[in-house]
């Protein structure tokens, strides 16, 4: 059985004996009485969800962060409508939902299939990961991950407080609503039997800031990204004629790596204050992966005629690896360049090619010079690897998406980890003055992912961000 099929059934709860392989997963719909919860697999279910924009009425704080968020942004994707096409051509339908009930999980239950892109989807649906998608939750299945959450269907709303005080819906707390395994639940992807496509939450399963009693929101949610930090105080509602009490209030801005490739978003009728706000959101990233990762240390050690270079890489973050999420997007690298006293560059690795591109398996520069490889870039990138038969051999193919590959090869950092890494100089350096400049850079995407999902007219979109850097000056002794 194909094993997005298999995957379906994961999702979806089936068994063997339930399974009719003639119907599409993903519009298979039992008739049960209806239940006080529902899940994507309930398409075409009569619950009335509200609008982002109907929630923002009584909490335009919450709104005006919101909808500049990663979550507002997800059903517009470009790059992910693109990825969620090719899995849907790829596997001939059968991985339904899988992908967009995740990015748009309203869309997903009102019975939008797996082929629906930004143009042709329902306004709400276009609302993404919007309000009652999380303050609905109730609940998850196990395991978690793969959009596996519970949505009351009573009308309740889910928040950090309990009250009576409140206008259009009946307030509840919710310890749910504050844990990780929420956040898990769509930030945890898995492919029947073990491709594990992000690990987000199972990294944090077993990180120090599990055992410390931290949670995702912790560091997303407050006013300092990827930090404990302190929380605004003010009213969570805004409604004329009625007075609410001051509480702390969470960021809903939810930062994280990403970022929008669309000149149109957030604010689709006003480009220039678009452009603000994506300034403003590559700001907040920088600070989130300042607070990530830095290089603790630049070592140059010399003996005899063997020149090598070690960098230290300190991992800050406590909950999760890094980097995270869809890793084999994700690029972490060092860009380290070697000069003489006369400023020429005797050594450099980790330079981008003139696609843009890593010196790496993926740039086109090396398929058609493989002399220009860089055998020793340092990227934390994830490694998509598909077998030979049952082996997992040193030469296994690598692809260029996860939904393609038999095993992710990782090779981010675990939580808090201290890693050194080494570089072997050309023997002639032993004898000169050095100067050495180390880079760490970040890139969410890399370009030739974009131009193999014909969207090269969003390279030029991609941000390269430093975070973090050191040069220092050897002389000979």
């Amino acid at each position: 059985m194909n094993k997005w099929l298999w995957t379906s059934i994961l999702l979806f709860g089936c068994t063997d004996d339930a399974v009719d392989t003639s119907i599409n997963s993903e519009t298979y719909v039992e008739t049960p009485e209806w239940k006080d919860t529902i899940t994507t697999k309930d398409v075409g279910a009569d619950v009335t969800f509200s609008t982002a924009k109907e929630c923002g009425e009584c909490h335009p704080a919450h709104m005006a962060e919101w909808e500049q968020s990663m979550h507002a942004y997800a059903a517009h994707s470009p790059v992910f409508d693109a990825m969620a096409q090719k899995a849907f051509r790829d596997t001939s339908g059968e991985v339904g939902t899988f992908c967009t009930s995740c990015h748009s999980p309203i869309g997903a239950i009102q019975g939008e299939d797996g082929t629906i892109t930004a143009k042709d989807r329902s306004e709400i649906s276009r609302d993404s990961v919007s309000c009652e998608v999380c303050h609905s939750a109730v609940d998850h299945s196990s395991p978690v991950g793969n959009l596996s959450l519970e949505l009351t269907t009573n009308g309740d709303i889910m928040g950090p407080y309990e009250s009576d005080f409140t206008e259009g819906h009946d307030s509840v707390q919710s310890d749910f609503l504050q844990s990780a395994e929420l956040c898990g639940s769509c930030h945890d992807v898995f492919n029947y039997p073990g491709l594990r496509i992000e690990e987000a939450y199972t990294e944090y399963s077993t990180s120090p800031a599990k055992e410390m009693g931290m949670t995702c929101q912790d560091c997303h949610m407050g006013t300092v990204p990827g930090a404990v930090s302190s929380r605004e105080v003010g009213p969570i509602a805004e409604v004329e004629g009625k007075v609410y009490p001051d509480r702390e209030r969470s960021t809903h801005r939810f930062i994280g790596p990403d970022y929008s490739l669309l000149d149109e978003f957030p604010y689709p009728d006003d480009l220039e204050k678009s452009r603000q706000a994506q300034e403003d959101m590559f700001a907040q990233i920088n600070v989130l992966l300042k607070n990530a990762v830095e290089v603790s240390d630049v070592v140059l050690a010399r003996q005899n005629n063997e020149v090598v270079l070690n960098v230290t890489l300190q991992s800050l973050t406590s909950g999760h690896n890094v980097p995270t999420g869809f890793t084999s997007e994700r690029q972490l690298w060092l860009d380290v360049v070697v000069k003489n006293v006369a400023g020429t560059v005797l050594f450099s690795s980790g330079q981008l090619d003139s696609y843009g591109d890593l010196y790496d398996d993926h740039s086109w520069e090396v398929l058609n010079d493989p002399n220009k490889l860089d055998t020793q870039l340092v990227n934390l990138q994830s490694k998509n690897k598909m077998r030979y038969g049952e082996l997992e051999l040193p030469n296994a193919t690598e692809t260029v998406f996860p939904f393609d590959a038999d095993y992710i090869e990782k090779h981010s950092l675990r939580p808090l980890e201290t890693r050194t890494v080494s570089y072997t100089l050309p023997p002639a350096l032993a004898q000169q003055e050095l100067e050495i400049d180390v880079q760490l850079k970040y890139r969410n995407l890399p370009p030739y992912i974009l131009r193999n999902l014909q969207l090269d007219e969003l390279v030029e979109r991609l941000q390269v961000f430093t975070i973090d850097s050191q040069t220092i000056v050897e002389g000979i002794e």
